[in-house]
């Protein structure tokens, strides 16, 4: 293949393109408005007023009173140490190493404990691990569990879970990725079924393929002329995203969410696979259809394995992961080859004159 011929190709091709200005508005505006204003406009709402404290690491908690600052500290006439209390009333104890179940405490310091299926009233907890556990009118430190109701109360925990807003983000960034990939599979059916239809219907396309142009140079040339301005306005659309989608995030978050790993593999690996296997199927279908509305409707069908892809990660059936970007990729490579040699197979010159004279 001689890619001096492909380049001429694709050059005379992106200066057409370049006349049909609003052909090309709106192959700029579509990923700026699909990939970053909607967005925006759909999620800036519920970022707003979504609550950003963090919340404690307990499934099940109720509520967390403020404690009123006079509490003191129990006192206490009797220690438990390393045993176990089960089925019982505890009061003024100072309880430390203790298993306790199905108990009652009241006024009593309670360390480095294991309380379940519990109430502790008017007490100090800290460093213990409570489960089905009610306490009340109580303060505590370094405690961790599930399933806690605290009322009237002032408790710490070790662990912390992702405040609202952080439990949200990842579906609603992974509906925004999979725009950036949605969208280049998208644009090419605008680009890519005019490339041949097209042509002939504005009579240039005899002379073209009378020149002494391979079939797989002319079709090097019909791909790189949609991939090259479909790309380009993704990634134009990505940058512009990304910054302002970290202008508004970060200061909610404390730390800059853009852009992940992910969103990187993504934007190099998938978008142009997907980018590239729309073109082909555009050109295919391009070359047996003799009207470009046609050609666009049909072509239409084509991003179904993209849009496939978009329902079964925003579903959660299908996680995104470094592997899984790989793997996906992958695949679509392998479709982009089939096609791109189909293509080449089916593609014949003559026979595209003598049908449409």
């Amino acid at each position: 293949m001689r890619w001096r011929n492909a380049w001429i190709i694709l050059r005379k091709d992106l200066d057409e393109f370049k006349k049909q200005k609003l052909v090309l508005g709106s192959i700029v505006a579509m990923p700026i408005v699909l990939g970053v204003v909607l967005p925006l406009v759909t999620f800036l709402p519920i970022i707003s007023v979504t609550p950003m404290g963090e919340s404690w690491d307990v499934e099940g908690l109720v509520a967390t009173g403020q404690f009123d600052g006079h509490y003191q500290y129990p006192i206490t006439n009797i220690t438990q140490k390393n045993t176990s209390l089960s089925a019982m009333a505890i009061s003024d104890t100072l309880i430390r190493n203790v298993s306790i179940k199905d108990c009652t405490l009241v006024s009593c310091i309670i360390e480095n404990s294991i309380l379940v299926n519990s109430t502790v009233t008017e007490s100090m907890l800290n460093n213990s691990r409570l489960y089905n556990v009610t306490i009340l009118h109580s303060q505590g430190s370094y405690l961790d569990g599930k399933t806690i109701l605290a009322v009237n109360s002032d408790l710490t925990f070790t662990k912390k879970k992702p405040s609202d807003i952080q439990m949200v983000l990842p579906m609603m960034l992974n509906m925004i990725l999979m725009v950036f990939i949605i969208v280049p599979a998208t644009l090419p059916t605008i680009i890519a079924t005019y490339s041949i239809v097209g042509e002939k219907n504005n009579r240039s396309l005899e002379p073209l393929l009378a020149t002494p142009t391979t079939d797989g140079e002319l079709l090097a040339g019909k791909i790189l002329s949609s991939f090259i301005p479909s790309m380009a306005s993704t990634v134009l659309a990505f940058g512009i995203g990304v910054v302002l989608l970290n202008i508004v995030l970060t200061p909610l978050l404390g730390y800059i969410p853009l852009p992940t790993p992910i969103w990187i593999l993504s934007i190099l690996l998938l978008a142009p696979t997907a980018c590239f296997m729309s073109i082909l199927a555009c050109v295919i279908i391009s070359s047996k259809v003799s009207d470009v509305r046609a050609a666009q409707q049909v072509g239409g069908f084509v991003v179904m394995p993209v849009v496939v892809l978009m329902l079964g990660v925003i579903s959660g059936f299908i996680f995104l992961s470094p592997f899984m970007i790989f793997i996906i990729a992958g695949v679509y490579i392998v479709i982009d080859l089939g096609l791109f040699y189909f293509a080449r197979a089916i593609f014949n010159r003559e026979g595209i004159l003598v049908k449409w004279t």
